[in-house]
């Protein structure tokens, strides 16, 4: 327990730096991190698998870090090749790997490569897409907005976690999902989701008097979208935790003594992260009417 809580506080305080500088308006910092993640990602899903296609897993692990760069930097801008182009090209080059080395290679294998070099990396860039909203849209946004927005996710990926499995440990009786992760209730996850919720709200107001300009956010959005991220990122955990037990593995990793590897950390985030940017772009549809 003594390690676990040790590894969460240094990984809180890390993230919230990164927030900083993302908050100053630096790239770099958020895109080196990302890009660090997403190549450990995608070498955990491979190693969970257990494939033996070295030259598939370097193309995975190259591709995923490859992919926040592009994103944070604004690389488009100097490749005139499209990125739907690009990522085309990278699955097709995928499949006839897969074909070259069949003997030791299963299309879940594939599958799984894909999605720990495309699926992964993209959904943690959109933090650059949210944090980018307030040069897109200043009359919705401001950069003080856009990083609320980044926290929130975090929020409804790591704290609501938290929430659950503190209150979860003490008071849970009911099984949220037995087959799948027999540790979690329903106890807890109704904590993560309250507890969560009510931080955010917290955070809204502290966030509204020192530093929101624009009164374009109010508090029943903040609630609303909180309840939605909150079991969004439970349903990215839970997908994560059906991953490790169809390979029969406990963690991803062991990166983070007392929490996992890597992907044991951002499986949820996985889930918030594009949820806050969809329901940001819901919004400015909206508005935009």
């Amino acid at each position: 327990m003594k390690v676990r809580i040790i590894t969460g506080v240094i990984s809180a305080l890390f993230a919230i730096t990164l927030l900083v500088f993302t908050g100053l308006g630096f790239s770099g910092p958020m895109g080196v991190a990302i890009s660090a993640f997403s190549v450990i990602a995608a070498y955990e899903l491979m190693r969970v698998s257990k494939c033996k296609n070295k030259l598939m897993t370097v193309c995975s692990m190259v591709f995923a870090g490859l992919v926040p760069f592009y994103a944070d930097f604004g690389l488009k801008k100097y490749i005139p090749i499209p990125a739907s182009v690009l990522i085309i090209c990278y699955v097709i080059a995928m499949l006839i790997i897969m074909l070259k080395y069949y003997d030791i290679t299963k299309f879940e294998h594939t599958t799984l490569a894909l999605f720990g070099s495309i699926a992964v990396p993209c959904s943690l860039s959109l933090i650059f897409e949210v944090r980018n909203l307030s040069v897109e849209f200043p009359q919705y946004f401001q950069r003080s907005h856009c990083v609320f927005f980044i926290l929130c996710a975090m929020y409804a990926a790591w704290l609501c976690d938290t929430f659950a499995y503190f209150i979860g440990s003490k008071f849970g009786k009911r099984k949220l999902a037995p087959k799948i992760s027999p540790k979690k209730s329903i106890e807890g996850a109704v904590a993560g989701v309250v507890g969560t919720t009510v931080v955010a709200v917290i955070t809204y107001f502290i966030c509204d008097h020192f530093y929101f300009r624009l009164d374009t956010v109010n508090v029943w959005m903040v609630i609303l979208s909180m309840l939605f991220l909150t079991v969004l990122g439970m349903c990215g955990d839970l997908s994560a935790s059906v991953i490790k037990r169809n390979y029969g593995e406990k963690d991803f990793g062991n990166l983070f003594p007392g929490h996992g590897g890597v992907l044991d950390r951002i499986d949820s985030f996985l889930f918030t992260m594009p949820g806050m940017y969809v329901i940001l772009q819901i919004g400015i549809a909206i508005a935009g009417k």
